[in-house]
This record gives structure tokens, C-alpha cells and sequence, in this order.
């Protein structure tokens, strides 16, 4: 009766350290994402950035941006979009366009390593309608991904020439 008690006590003691372990993992890693947030917005204020939108604070934004990266467990990528305009709204189209075309770029190379892996290992009749697809397939997975292209946060400063620099970020799933 005894052997089974500590048995049962083993087993309880082995439920609940795996779940401290796993509550350890998720605390440095909710302590790695605030310290790596904490960093950016100091170095974003420091450079005389300003928040955009909705968002109350610089560190607010960030923080935002880093958690909705970290719950992306590695399959949400964050994209970094620049305007420069003399109109702040002009500026930040131009940034949402630069992280559109960036996205379009990773994108491509994927589907150019996916291309010639394809392509050699099929017959020379076979490799035009492989492209074909893969281009249709390139084409609209990429269009659905820009036209959804939200920030995550942005930030604007007005430089010495009256014109607004603007950096977007943007998350997207990685490529």
C-alpha cells in the first residue's frame, strides 16, 4: 500500500513540475519579448520617433508588436516599411508599399527555390506547366497576403526639411 502511495506521489510530483517548467519557459520568454520591446521603444524615443494611430505610447506600440511576434511561435516574421513624403498619410502608404514589395521579394525567392527543386526532378515536357502553376499559385497567395498587409505599429518623425519619415511594422506568416 505504501509503494503505491509513492508511486502516486512520484506521478503528481512529475505533473506538476512539468507544468513549472513549462510556465518557466513561457515567463523568460514573456520577459525576453518585454526586455527586447523595452529596448526598441528607448532606442525609437531616443531617435525622436512618434507614435502613430490609435496607440498611446511608444513602449505601448512596441509591446504590442513583440507579444503578437512572440505568439507566432516562429511562424509570424516581422517586416520593417519606410516612406519618406511631405504628407504624413502619402508617407505612410509609401512605408505599407515598401513592406508589400518586400514581402513580394521573400515571397518570389521562395517560389524560385521551389521552382528549380521541381524542375529537376522532372522530365523537360513536364517543367513549363510546373511554372505555370507554381507562378498562378506565387501570384495569388502573394496578392491575398498585400492586400491584407495591416501595420502592427507605426512611427513618424518630421525631419529637418518638413518632410515625415515613416517606419511601419508589419507582420506577416513567414515565407
Amino acid at each position: 500500500m505504501k509503494a503505491i502511495k509513492y508511486i502516486y506521489l512520484i506521478a503528481l510530483l512529475a505533473v506538476f513540475s512539468c507544468f513549472t517548467v513549462t510556465e518557466t519557459r513561457a515567463d523568460n520568454q514573456d520577459k525576453a519579448i518585454k526586455k527586447e520591446s523595452k529596448k526598441a521603444a528607448a532606442q525609437l524615443e531616443k531617435e525622436g520617433w512618434q507614435i502613430f494611430g490609435n496607440v498611446k505610447s511608444i513602449k505601448e506600440g512596441m509591446d504590442a508588436h513583440y507579444r503578437a511576434l512572440g505568439e507566432g511561435n516562429g511562424s509570424i516574421i516581422s517586416i520593417e516599411g519606410h516612406g519618406i513624403a511631405k504628407d504624413l498619410n502619402l508617407a505612410v502608404r509609401k512605408s505599407q508599399h515598401n513592406a508589400a514589395s518586400q514581402y513580394a521579394t521573400m515571397q518570389e525567392s521562395k517560389v524560385e527555390g521551389t521552382t528549380d527543386t521541381k524542375m529537376e526532378s522532372k522530365s523537360d515536357g513536364e517543367n513549363a506547366s510546373s511554372n505555370i502553376e507554381i507562378d498562378a499559385h506565387f501570384q495569388s497567395t502573394t496578392d491575398q497576403t498585400v492586400k491584407a498587409l495591416k501595420p502592427s505599429v507605426i512611427f513618424y518623425r518630421v525631419m529637418s526639411d518638413g518632410k515625415y519619415e515613416v517606419r511601419g511594422f508589419y507582420l506577416v506568416t513567414a515565407p
